[in-house]
Order: structure tokens, then C-alpha cells, then sequence
């Protein structure tokens, strides 16, 4: 499959939009994560396979992340019998 796309200014960075279909089949979806290759004049967008690491996830929350209401009770509650924390 050949599919030719404009690069579009964004920022102070370039980006390019991935049609529905490719996303589609690359089982991809907004957000997802790709590793960038370059060989030669190649750009090589590959579907990436790792995993976030813990700090990575936990880094990723915002600053001013607050719980939902209906669970803030749970949240701030005492642990009652014997759970993992």
C-alpha cells in the first residue's frame, strides 16, 4: 500500500496525518506509540512494541490530577483488612 500525504507545519515541529484506513490496519489508534526510523531516505514508522515503564506512566500524570468525586471517598479511605499496598 502507497499512500501519499503532505507534511503540515505544527508548532515548531512537522507533522503528517496517518489516514483512517493505515490506523486501521496497523491496529493503531490516536495516542498510540511509534518508533522512527531513518535509513538512507527512509522514514520508517513502526508500531511500537514496548511497554511504558512504571516511573513513565506515573510521570505522565498532570501536576493538578485530582480524583473523581465518587471515588475521592474510597481514595482517602483507611485500608480494613489485609490489603497489598
Amino acid at each position: 500500500m502507497k499512500i501519499s500525504v503532505n507534511l503540515r507545519k505544527w508548532g515548531n515541529s512537522v507533522g503528517l496525518r496517518i489516514p483512517a484506513t493505515v490506523l486501521n490496519s496497523l491496529d493503531l489508534a490516536p495516542d498510540s506509540q511509534v518508533n522512527l526510523t531513518i535509513e538512507s531516505d527512509r522514514l520508517i514508522v513502526e508500531k511500537s512494541t514496548e511497554l511504558p515503564t512504571l516511573n513513565e506512566i506515573l510521570n505522565s500524570i498532570p501536576e493538578d490530577f485530582r480524583y473523581p468525586e465518587d471515588i475521592s471517598d474510597f481514595v482517602a479511605s483507611e485500608s480494613v483488612g489485609d490489603e497489598l499496598i
